[in-house]
């Protein structure tokens, strides 16, 4: 089943007084690019976060966001820094002397304000229980965002087999219009060379010379190859759409050789209504290109 890279997934896990939440979202991009968001005390878990994700997505700009809260208030510290207090006072004396002032009465709470004076710190718990806990919620957050990947890569896939239907029939009438271009170039040829001679060149040269020029046209403008490739290109693309895992570089190959195959086409066309149809193709080529860089 093909997967967008475009998806969003939610998850949130309580146990006890800890509260876990996390949102992963991803866009496109051409490689595995995880950007993570999450408080200070579970940092030591993101590598096994960055494991977990990229055992199941293997491209796209994704970003990872984590809150987290414990409610029991035994995670929260409050700590002071005694020796900068002391330096810090001892500062605010040599100012007092200096400027012939007197010490505030407030002066320990003022200090007690100040940067790195007093800080709240949260430990996490107990860090195997917390892991299995974060481990938890990501599966279910990673369950999530599949579910809305899933869905946006069924409609694409629906797309792409659309826009294939319609370049499949724009070979078929280029197969069909390749049928009689030879017939058609030699009824031209024949009837300008007679206008320029005013001779009936059949019994002039015999056939010969009108059959080579012939022959050497037929030669350069058949497509017949590159159709024959395109049809194969074609039913790989749909093989490969009804595949697992990432298919995205794979289409994205096979867009490339088909668009390869519509060049070479377009530069042999003979006529005009064939070089429509080589445009055409082209551009809807360009359409399923454009739609294969949202699948993973």
């Amino acid at each position: 089943m093909p997967l967008s890279m475009t998806g969003f997934g939610r998850a949130n896990l309580s146990q006890d007084q800890i509260n876990l939440s996390m949102e992963l979202r991803s866009v496109n991009s051409r490689y595995f690019d995880l950007t993570m968001r999450s408080p200070r005390l579970l940092s030591p878990l993101e590598a096994a976060w960055r494991q977990q994700i990229q055992e199941e997505i293997s491209r796209g700009k994704l970003e990872l966001r984590v809150s987290y809260q414990d409610k029991s208030g035994d995670s929260l510290t409050i700590t002071s820094d005694l020796a900068r207090a002391r330096a810090y006072a001892h500062a605010y004396r040599d100012i007092a002397q200096a400027l012939g002032e007197e010490l505030p009465d407030n002066l320990a709470m003022r200090i007690a304000q100040l940067p790195d004076v007093i800080s709240l710190e949260e430990e996490a718990a107990d860090e195997a229980s917390l892991a299995s806990l974060t481990q938890t919620c990501l599966a279910d957050c990673l369950a999530d965002f599949h579910t809305m990947r899933e869905v946006e890569g069924t409609n694409l896939a629906q797309g792409l087999l659309q826009g294939l239907d319609r370049m499949e029939s724009l070979r078929s009438a280029l197969l069909d219009r390749a049928g009689g271009v030879t017939a058609r170039y030699r009824d031209r040829l024949l009837v300008r060379v007679e206008e320029l001679l005013d001779l009936n060149q059949e019994e002039f040269y015999d056939g010969q010379r009108v059959a080579a020029e012939i022959a050497l046209f037929a030669d350069k403008a058949d497509i017949t190859e590159e159709l024959t490739r395109l049809a194969s290109h074609f039913q790989q693309f749909r093989e490969i759409l009804t595949g697992e895992g990432a298919l995205g570089k794979k289409l994205d190959f096979l867009i490339q050789e088909m668009n390869r195959e519509s060049n070479t086409i377009a530069s042999k066309s003979p006529d005009l209504e064939m070089t429509k149809l080589a445009v055409e193709l082209k551009s809807e080529i360009e359409q399923l290109r454009e739609q294969i860089q949202n699948l993973e």
